[in-house]
């Protein structure tokens, strides 16, 4: 199971290539999945309006994890754990790192927080 964040959507944009056609073979696997965070992340930031609907229809076929009371728990305990060691991490990113906790997925994203979080496995390639 692959969880793409958005600091990979951004990445392969912003170098020309499409995520649609980066995650069509895993969205055909069934091995991909997301959240809302990264829905928002991702989308918010889109001008232009054909590529905001292709990317709209991407997320609405990729199974997502919903953000519940447990995933905000385990969250705010590895944030606790974190900030007594120095680390303060984005609230984001812990939400994102629970919910691919969750779901056994790996983190495939650009961002080196997701380096410093017990627990999760990280890629910056789709492998």
């Amino acid at each position: 199971m692959t969880l793409v964040d958005s600091s990979k959507y951004i990445s392969w944009m912003r170098a020309g290539r499409s995520p649609v056609t980066m995650l069509a073979q895993s969205l055909r696997t069934r091995s991909l999945v997301s959240c809302g965070i990264i829905r928002i992340e991702v989308l918010r930031g889109i001008v232009r309006k054909k590529v905001h609907a292709e990317l709209t229809a991407l997320f609405d076929a990729i199974p997502q994890i919903p953000i519940d009371d447990g995933i905000v728990r385990d969250a705010t305990e590895t944030a606790w754990r974190l900030d007594r060691k120095g680390r303060v991490l984005p609230v984001t990113d812990l939400l994102i790192a629970a919910c691919a906790q969750r779901v056994g997925a790996v983190i495939v994203t650009e961002d080196p927080h997701f380096k410093h979080i017990p627990g999760i496995t990280v890629r910056t390639d789709m492998q």
